[in-house]
């Protein structure tokens, strides 16, 4: 489903003919006053500030390891993420062959350019989720 971003104008078109359903008409279509802006929201996204390229950027935390970042342009967004490695792997009581852990995030080689739609980010986030879910236990790794 796409979704209106605020502030656009909703004009009927006035070449049908007929006048639209009013309000209390039987045939009046529910309003749809959701935004894009919206339902980012209702997806747990919050504002973050401005992209480098000009959009509006969004988070989601997740959880305390995994943080998902939208950029929101007027025609697409672009979703990418990032996984604290240095804190989960610090946190388990792990270490590994790098210097400094703290610094040691994972995140995607490429970010995914995807429609203003809010149930393609909730299908992308599904997707990435299930890319990240390992068993290094797991004898076929």
């Amino acid at each position: 489903m796409a979704l209106r971003r605020r502030g656009r104008d909703d004009r009927s078109d006035a070449s049908a003919g007929a006048p639209p359903p009013t309000a209390s008409s039987p045939d009046a279509p529910e309003p749809d006053t959701s935004t894009f802006e919206d339902e980012l929201q209702a997806l747990g996204f919050r504002p973050s500030g401005s992209s480098r390229r000009g959009g509006r950027m969004w988070s989601l935390t997740f959880n305390r390891f995994l943080t998902f970042v939208l950029h929101d342009y007027d025609d697409a967004v672009v979703l990418t993420w990032s996984f604290d490695l240095g804190e989960f792997v610090d946190e388990r009581g792990w270490q590994s062959s790098l210097t400094d852990l703290s610094t040691a995030e994972l995140y995607p080689q490429r970010d995914v350019r995807l429609p203003l739609d809010v149930e393609a980010v909730g299908a992308e986030i599904t997707r990435v989720l299930a890319t990240l879910r390992l068993d290094l236990g797991d004898p076929s790794l």
